[in-house]
């Protein structure tokens, strides 16, 4: 039976953020990864805030820079606001937003992915269980594996950690918890395309993020760089049973029925531009949907440990899925390197990682899902919030989430997000 130190399912950004944070540390990890290959046909962008940024350059100094080489500084914001059926329209310059600054996510994963040795990323491996070790302390990991010609096989191999980075559909989850994500009831369509100085489409300015938003509608049109701009629309629906797919012309023609629905057309005029300039090849579509927050992220007396996605994917509202990715791989590297140095047992040093960060995720979660608008995802005394409060609380909450690695357990100086 093969045998790895720490085994890390799931090469995506958290999984290979994690593995160069451990060999930084003299740890290393090998990746388990259930694709063919590291894939190149995402159709998104990731957006990195101070906190995902800090998170960067604390799992290889310099990482952040490097991230931000391959992406566009956001340089201003526009938002078009017609909740309520009253239009307000704010344009935020330089200096006035949100440090943030967006990158294709297919650019990111194959930055990262080059940092990692590539024998140490082993693709075509699905994982089916994991157990106990019998003869010795560790994990018995099975898996199935595809081979060049498509034929699949079992194989075991033992490891003295896994970690569960394989995103909202987990496998490692599905076997620890057995739960399944939750809907939002919100249908998503987005795409990223290949448009050069706006070349056959302008939805948006240079280094911009315009949103349009009301009730149950959210709109982005982003610059993120290297002449892609990145269109997303998620919008309640409980009709349409899409799971996350590439779906070609009729994805288009869902999205275009959909978007013809919209009132008043002219505020939505910018997204059909974009949706109908788009090769259908190039649209995903997809229910938006997160996993439910948990008491433990850990199995088999710390030796099977979940994060990022796995432990707490999130609704997009906040933009803190890849952030909070970062800081997972940032803390749990330093905390195992930390456990080594001073001789502590790792299952001390997971126990520790949990402390710190199940409390503060299980309340991004929170706030995340207050983004549906829909009232089993709101407290009731959020709901009941004047709308001044409700922009007061969502300010309080990104600057919660950019004082990182400060304040982990919450703001003392905020009224929302004060330390539990």
């Amino acid at each position: 039976m093969e045998s790895v130190d720490v085994a890390i399912i799931g090469a995506g950004l958290c999984g290979l953020a994690l593995a160069i944070g451990l060999q930084n540390r003299g740890i290393t990890a090998h990746l388990f990864e259930k694709s063919d290959g590291i894939r190149a046909d995402t159709a998104t962008g990731i957006s990195i805030g101070k906190n995902g940024g800090r998170a960067l350059d604390g799992i290889q100094p310099g990482l952040e820079e490097a991230m931000k080489s391959a992406g566009t500084q956001i340089k201003s914001f526009r938002i078009l606001d017609i909740t309520g059926g009253e239009k307000q329209e704010i344009e935020m310059k330089e200096g006035e937003i949100p440090a943030v600054f967006m990158v294709p996510w297919r650019k990111a994963r194959k930055m990262l992915a080059d940092m990692v040795p590539s024998s140490n990323i082993h693709c075509s491996h699905k994982l089916v269980s994991y157990s106990a070790a019998k003869d010795k302390d560790g994990v018995e990991l099975e898996f199935e594996v595809r081979d060049d010609q498509g034929r699949t096989s079992r194989k075991t191999i033992h490891a003295n950690l896994v970690i569960g980075t394989d995103g909202v559909h987990s496998a490692v989850r599905k076997i620890m918890v057995g739960d399944k994500p939750r809907d939002l009831h919100l249908m998503n369509w987005n795409a990223l395309v290949y448009n050069p100085d706006s070349k056959f489409f302008k939805v948006h300015e240079k280094d911009q993020i315009f949103m349009i938003k009301d009730n149950a509608t959210f709109v982005h049109l982003a610059d993120s760089g290297e002449g892609y701009t990145l269109w997303v629309v998620r919008m309640y629906n409980e009709d349409i049973p899409i799971g996350g797919a590439f779906g070609g012309p009729p994805a288009k023609e869902r999205a275009l029925k959909e978007i013809r629905k919209l009132e008043p057309p002219e505020v939505w005029e910018p997204l059909r531009i974009a949706v109908e300039a788009t090769s259908p090849e190039l649209i995903y579509e997809r229910r938006i949907i997160d996993n439910p927050p948990l008491e433990s992220w850990s199995d088999l007396d710390g030796r099977v440990l979940l994060i990022g996605d796995a432990a707490h994917a999130m609704h997009w509202g906040p933009g803190q899925g890849a952030r909070t990715a970062f800081e997972d791989a940032h803390q749990l590297s330093e905390l195992l390197a930390a456990a080594i140095a001073t001789g502590e047992e790792r299952k001390r040093a997971i126990a520790r990682f949990e402390e710190l960060r199940i409390p503060r995720m299980t309340r991004f979660q929170a706030f995340a899902a207050e983004g549906t608008e829909l009232p089993e995802f709101v407290k009731e005394d959020v709901q009941t919030l004047p709308e001044s409060e409700r922009r007061k609380r969502r300010y309080e909450f990104q600057a919660w989430a950019d004082s990182y690695p400060e304040k982990m357990a919450g703001d003392p100086d905020s009224t929302y997000f004060k330390p539990l």
